[in-house]
């Protein structure tokens, strides 16, 4: 069955309007989240972060109240995102004072569309918006990777609204031609601005709280034509070690760096020369912010396709680390 996108719809005040936050890993959506809460969503609203390892690390790097933002862990692949996700929609529902409005920012290899269904058969909620991040940068190299090309293109597909990042690395001519596909594969979509630097972009001018009013103009539901079927997914393995200090960041980055053909993101809290640091690596690269200092050893959470290499990488990182081999995860879909 094809993978569709109904519009927002009309809905009771009584229901609670959800805003999903899409795109692939490291399309910048924990970034483009913390401005709009930063700029001030709707009193009451509620944030949801689902992430595919055993610790959340965007949920830790989300600036919002304690008792507003959760965490929904090892979640979004495949049949486990129903019952986790319908299960938490469910609970917040009955809460006493429940929120005027939910923001859920999925994980990066999560379809939009079924997250979508989801919340439309939800009494107590109704659909305002999808917001789907897309690193053009990026974008040439998803496009030719026949694991993840269906993926990112559905994702997009999805959108209400594209917000655009990292376009400098583009040439002209590859710009020109992200443009034309983004405009083949999504015509229907509004555009926020894109960023003018290799960050991770500024979200757009429009507010993410009038979306959450449930004010959104409907659009007319959106077929991605090319799909005869169910999506293809990857074969995506999850794996956790935790890894003790290290002297230098060389070791971890070369051992990313030798297998990053099976490695989609990895992520976690790590200590380096008596510092710590929140590490990402997404695309082929690394980046290491500063943070506070946290008990017990790094640990490291990732996400990649099952194989070969994969196993290789894992070899090595076992070898850094303090942990068993057996705390991989087995075939996630």
């Amino acid at each position: 069955m094809p993978e569709t996108t109904e519009p927002a719809t009309a809905s009771s005040p009584a229901t609670i309007p959800v805003t999903l936050v899409a795109g692939y890993l490291g399309a910048g959506k924990t970034t483009w989240l913390n401005r709009h809460l930063r700029a001030g969503v709707t009193p009451g609203t509620l944030v949801l972060v689902n992430d595919f390892g055993a610790i959340n690390v965007d949920a830790e790097l989300i600036d919002y109240r304690g008792d507003r933002l959760l965490s929904l862990d090892n979640g979004c692949l495949c049949c486990s995102l129903s019952d986790a996700l319908g299960a938490q929609l469910s609970r917040i529902a009955r809460w006493p004072e429940p929120p005027t409005a939910l923001i859920i920012e999925t994980s990066g290899v999560a379809l939009p569309g079924r997250i979508a269904d989801m919340v439309r058969v939800a009494r107590q909620y109704h659909l305002a918006s999808i917001v789907t991040l897309v690193d053009l940068g990026a974008l040439p190299r998803h496009r030719r990777d026949d694991r993840i090309a269906d993926l990112v293109e559905i994702q997009i597909a999805a959108a209400d609204r594209l917000s655009f990042n990292r376009e400098d690395r583009l040439g002209p001519d590859e710009l020109a031609s992200a443009r034309t596909w983004l405009a083949s594969i999504n015509p229907h979509a509004t555009h926020e601005p894109r960023a003018s630097d290799s960050q991770t972009a500024e979200p757009g001018d429009t507010d993410i709280e009038t979306v959450d009013a449930g004010e959104a103009e409907p659009r007319a539901p959106r077929f991605l034509a090319r799909r005869t079927g169910l999506l293809d997914a990857p074969n995506w393995q999850r794996f956790t070690c935790q890894l003790p200090a290290m002297a230098e960041r060389d070791a971890l980055e070369t051992l990313l760096a030798r297998h990053a053909g099976a490695v989609a993101r990895a992520k976690g809290f790590l200590q380096v020369d008596n510092r710590h640091f929140i590490f990402h690596w997404s695309g082929g690269r690394a980046s290491w912010t500063p943070t506070a200092p946290r008990a017990g050893a790094g640990q490291l959470v990732g996400i990649g396709f099952a194989g070969t290499e994969l196993d290789a990488l894992l070899d090595a990182l076992a070898e850094l680390s303090t942990s068993p081999r057996d705390e991989r995860s087995p075939r996630d879909h």
